[in-house]
């Protein structure tokens, strides 16, 4: 089972330039008390995710969402909620970022999810 420091080490490794936007936005993710807060956390992969598709580089985009599979698939519980609510429905609320830009890109689960995100808000894509 995938937990979080290992979830936070792969995706580092996956997605270049994520460790450093992680850093420079630490006092974003860490509480007063230096606790981690993991969905302020993969908020940042998911504003990094925006800013490259944006500017059309999509270049580790499939191997990125092969991991969220994974993710989807062997994380732990607190994983699997900070991959669907933290990124996938980070993507769904960033709406400068056509959902036509990522949807393709998603395995069944990360599909299965954001369906019901959509069904949930009356979304009928």
């Amino acid at each position: 089972m995938i937990e979080f420091e290992m979830m936070r080490q792969l995706l580092c490794s996956e997605y270049d330039g994520l460790r450093e936007k992680v850093v420079a936005a630490a006092d974003d993710w860490i509480g007063a008390k230096g606790e981690f807060i993991p969905h302020l956390w993969i908020r940042q992969l998911c504003i990094l995710v925006q800013d490259r598709f944006l500017a059309g580089d999509y270049e580790q985009a499939n191997s990125l969402f092969v991991l969220v599979e994974k993710l989807l698939t062997e994380g732990s519980a607190d994983v699997k909620s900070a991959i669907a609510t933290g990124f996938l429905e980070g993507l769904i609320n960033r709406g400068s970022l056509p959902a036509d830009n990522w949807r393709p890109l998603l395995g069944p689960l990360a599909r299965k999810y954001c369906e019901t995100v959509d069904r949930f808000h009356g979304i009928n894509r």
